[in-house]
């Protein structure tokens, strides 16, 4: 069932956690952020969920993954702001925040919605040296190319660099890790990002960022589906007071996850989709989505999960179709 934190607000119209070492940072940050969250509670369709910074987070957003060409994400921008989208995750190895810009400049006024009504996401990658450096200039590049004052949320892509001469055993990584996200917490001191966290990191990466960080991570976004649970790393995040939010939440449509006959069963159960069904899964547990879509239907779709509230014996049915088996290629736990 959704957290006590989560607050679900409206219903799309459709046709078919605390404690932890970084407890008194938590405490600290709501209190210097209780203000402006007041003031800019975002309205979302499916309710948000409040982050150790003490800003609101929707609990459904729209991923823009492989989403590049202008027209494209001009529609998948519209199409989402209609559905009731108010989170837009993006990442610079995406390489599509310049048209994400340009087309929140058109859609914005046309919705009748400003900045401060958005969640807006990005992602930093971790470079092989000189992550101090390249973490500002991607922040700075990423506000300029959105065409925004800060960002929502800035999280550190994965433990690891993905350019040529990585490796999961580098010594470098741990130090790559701490260069960026200390630079994220300075660029939140400044008010350039509201909140900070990361990706695919796996809980030794946290309790090493306990040893230098002053403010914790607000997210981790992971890969999650009923064929990847995570239920251990989801239950250190809680307990830690780090929102768990899904990416892959389709599992990338492989046949052996939607076409399994309790995933198929439920879908049936519900009068849904077997999409919905996968959505609602993660949405149930309190875990936020981004599924990504470029299909103004899926798009619209994909919002109706909202409405579908799995028991928590379907929850089970669900969970016991555990494989630990990823479909893409974000691997955290192999990174040292």
């Amino acid at each position: 069932m959704p957290s006590s934190s989560t607050r679900l607000l409206f219903s799309a119209t459709c046709n078919h956690q605390n404690g932890g070492l970084f407890g008194r940072m938590h405490c600290l940050q709501k209190q210097s952020t209780k203000s402006k969250t007041t003031k800019e509670k975002i309205e979302q369709v499916g309710g948000s969920n409040t982050l150790n910074s003490g800003y609101d987070i929707p609990m459904i957003g729209i991923g823009t993954y492989l989403i590049k060409e202008q027209s494209a994400v001009n529609t998948a921008i519209d199409t989402a702001l209609t559905a009731g989208y108010r989170l837009i995750d993006t990442a610079k190895r995406y390489q599509n925040e310049k048209e994400i810009g340009n087309a929140l400049k058109e859609c914005l006024p046309k919705h009748h919605l400003s900045r401060s009504d958005l969640f807006i996401t990005t992602k930093v990658p971790l470079k092989l040296d000189n992550n101090t450096l390249a973490t500002r200039k991607d922040v700075e590049e990423s506000l300029k190319l959105l065409q925004s004052t800060y960002l929502d949320l800035v999280l550190v892509h994965f433990p690891r660099s993905w350019m040529e001469g990585a490796t999961n055993d580098s010594l470098n990584n741990a130090g790559s890790r701490r260069e960026a996200y200390l630079e994220l917490e300075q660029l939140k001191l400044e008010g350039k990002v509201r909140s900070i966290g990361i990706s695919s990191f796996e809980s030794r990466h946290i309790e090493e960022l306990k040893k230098y960080a002053t403010i914790a991570p607000a997210v981790n976004q992971c890969e999650f589906h009923p064929h990847l649970t995570r239920n251990e790393l989801r239950e250190y995040c809680k307990k830690e007071n780090i929102f768990f939010q899904a990416f892959t939440s389709l599992g990338r449509q492989e046949p052996a996850l939607i076409e399994d006959p309790v995933v198929v069963g439920l879908a049936k159960k519900h009068r849904t989709s077997v999409n919905i069904v996968l959505l609602a899964f993660a949405l149930s547990q309190g875990v936020g989505i981004v599924p990504k879509s470029a299909n103004p239907t899926r798009i619209r779709e994909n919002i109706c999960a909202v409405n579908v509230q799995l028991s928590d014996q379907e929850i089970a049915q669900l969970t016991a179709l555990d494989k630990n088996k990823n479909y893409t290629h974000c691997d955290g736990w192999n990174v040292l």
